[in-house]
C-alpha cells in the first residue's frame, strides 16, 4: 500500500488549486502571465513550497499551466486534449471509489455517440465522408490484425465524433475512447463481432451519406446496442 497523504496537506493543496484555479479563470491571471516563484507563491498564500509544488502538479494536469525551462511557470489555455486527459484521470481516480461496469458505459455512449451521428449528418463535409471511408476500408483489410483492427474501428467513432464539428462532443468522447480500445481488442479475434462491426459501421456510414441525421442517430444506437452483447466486462477495469 502506498503512502499515505496527512488530510491537512491534501486540503492545503485542494484549496490552493481551487484558489489559482479562479484566479485563471476569473482573467485574474489571465493567458500568458507569468506566475510569481514557489517561494513567492507560499509567502503569499501561507503555505509550504511542497505545496505550492504540487498544486502547479495539479494545474499543468489540467492544461492551466505550462512551466518553461529556465523562463518560469505560465497560465494557458487548455487544449480539448488537455480536458479529455483531465477527465480520464477522473474516470479513473472515481473508479477506484465506486464500480463502474459496461452498462455504465454504454449508456454514456449511446447518449454521446446517437447525438455525434445526427449532427456528423448534417454537418460532414467530403473530407470527413472520406475519412471514415477509409477507416470502414482498414477495419475490412485488418481484421485478423486486432491491434490494426481496433485502431480502424476505434479511428471510426473519433472521425464521427469530429464530422459533428462540436468539440465538447470530441472531448467527452476521447477518454472514454482510452476504455472502449482494450473491450474491441479483447473481441477482435471474434468474427462475427468484426462482421457485425463492420456491418453497423457501413449502415452510420450510409446514413450520413443519405443526410438522414434520425436514421443515423439511430443506426448507431443498434450498432451500440449490438456492440455491448460482445464487450467483455473485464475491459473496465482494465
Amino acid at each position: 500500500m502506498g503512502r499515505a497523504i496527512p488530510i491537512e496537506r491534501v486540503t492545503l493543496i485542494d484549496s490552493l488549486v481551487a484558489a489559482l484555479e479562479r484566479e485563471i479563470v476569473s482573467g485574474d491571471r489571465p493567458v500568458g502571465a507569468r506566475l510569481p516563484s514557489e517561494e513567492d507563491l507560499g509567502k503569499e498564500y501561507g503555505v509550504s513550497r511542497t505545496v505550492v509544488r504540487e498544486s502547479l502538479s495539479r494545474l499543468r494536469e489540467r492544461g492551466l499551466l505550462e512551466t518553461i525551462n529556465g523562463r518560469g511557470t505560465f497560465v494557458r489555455h487548455p487544449a480539448p486534449e488537455d480536458l479529455s486527459a483531465s477527465l480520464l484521470l477522473q474516470l479513473q481516480i472515481q473508479q477506484t471509489r465506486e464500480e463502474f461496469t459496461v452498462d455504465h458505459l454504454y449508456e454514456a455512449r449511446i447518449a454521446i455517440e446517437s447525438m455525434t451521428a445526427r449532427q456528423a449528418a448534417t454537418r460532414a463535409d467530403a473530407q470527413d465522408i472520406a475519412r471514415l471511408e477509409q477507416t470502414l476500408v482498414e477495419m475490412e483489410k485488418f481484421r485478423g490484425d486486432k491491434s490494426a483492427y481496433t485502431q480502424a474501428d476505434v479511428g471510426f467513432h473519433i472521425a464521427l465524433a469530429k464530422a459533428s464539428a462540436n468539440p465538447f462532443l470530441l472531448t467527452i468522447l476521447q477518454p472514454l475512447a482510452k476504455i472502449i480500445i482494450d473491450g474491441v481488442y479483447l473481441t477482435s479475434d471474434d468474427s462475427l463481432a468484426v462482421d457485425n462491426g463492420i456491418k453497423g459501421h457501413g449502415e452510420i456510414l450510409a446514413c450520413l451519406k443519405n443526410r438522414d441525421p434520425e436514421a443515423a442517430a439511430e443506426a448507431m444506437r443498434l450498432h451500440l446496442i449490438d456492440s455491448r452483447h460482445v464487450f467483455p466486462d473485464g475491459a473496465i477495469a482494465r
